[in-house]
């Protein structure tokens, strides 16, 4: 029974990494078939195993650059991690990966729709963090909370995000609009690095870049909320491994 079960396992791995590299060499937003829950999920977990393999090889192959050089994390990134422990859990694996799939990721379907669902998601995010600010402690738990619940009342208003007429255009496009999220994402997390070269912080950012892909084609495949909770997952190592450092190390 285990063996049928890791052989199943397998071939579902290997069925979509083999689709994904399909998708990767031809990049089309109206191809994609819909799936059960139960393919939904096992094609998810294999996109997870996916951004962690990718991850763990990019780090092996950058390690000895990164050993040579002087860099480290961002002011910004440590920042956010010097809050309670609440809160960079909340930051880290819900609302980073909430806001971050909403501006890169949440449209990507190109209905007008999941565009409008992330124009008024992304408002409620910011404008409510404007807002809250004044009332709450730097590094409280009670801000990332109200915004996820305020940002996914709104998309669930929205749905069904991606039965909805395109933008016109957009099919053709989207290729373009593909790849262009990826770099666009791993750039985004320069900011995470502090390196006096921008070459050996780019280099840190691949595996990002290669993770954005990864979670473009889950917000095609599997739908906005699938993709959002594999970036959360793929956070939650990070998230661990920071509050360790920060509150427990020493």
């Amino acid at each position: 029974m285990l063996t049928q079960n890791v052989t199943r396992a397998a071939r579902s791995f290997s069925l979509t990494v083999s689709e994904f590299i399909a998708f990767l060499r031809r990049p089309d937003v109206g191809s994609v078939v819909e799936l059960s829950i139960r393919e939904k999920a096992w094609t998810g977990i294999g996109l997870f195993i996916l951004s962690i393999m990718t991850t763990m090889i990019f780090g092996v192959l950058a390690l000895p650059v990164i050993l040579a050089t002087d860099l480290t994390t961002g002011e910004q990134l440590n920042e956010a991690l010097s809050g309670s422990i609440w809160s960079v859990l909340l930051l880290v694996v819900i609302l980073g990966p909430l806001v971050e799939e909403i501006i890169f990721r949440g449209w990507l379907s190109g209905t007008w729709r999941s565009a409008l669902a992330s124009a008024f998601g992304l408002t409620a995010i910011y404008g409510g963090s404007a807002l809250l600010d004044p009332y709450l402690a730097e590094g409280s738990a009670i801000k990332p909370l109200i915004l996820v619940t305020g940002a996914s009342a709104i998309f669930f208003a929205f749905s069904p995000l991606d039965y909805d007429r395109r933008i016109i255009g957009f099919d053709r496009v989207f290729p373009i609009i593909f790849y262009a999220q990826a770099v666009a994402f791993g750039t985004l997390h320069f900011q995470n690095y502090a390196a006096s070269s921008l070459v050996i912080a780019l280099f840190a950012t691949l595996p990002l870049i290669a993770c954005g892909l990864i979670w473009g084609y889950a917000r095609v495949r599997l739908g906005l909320a699938p993709a959002v909770i594999l970036h959360a997952a793929y956070n939650v190592p990070a998230a661990i491994g920071s509050i360790i450092m920060v509150h427990y190390a020493g």
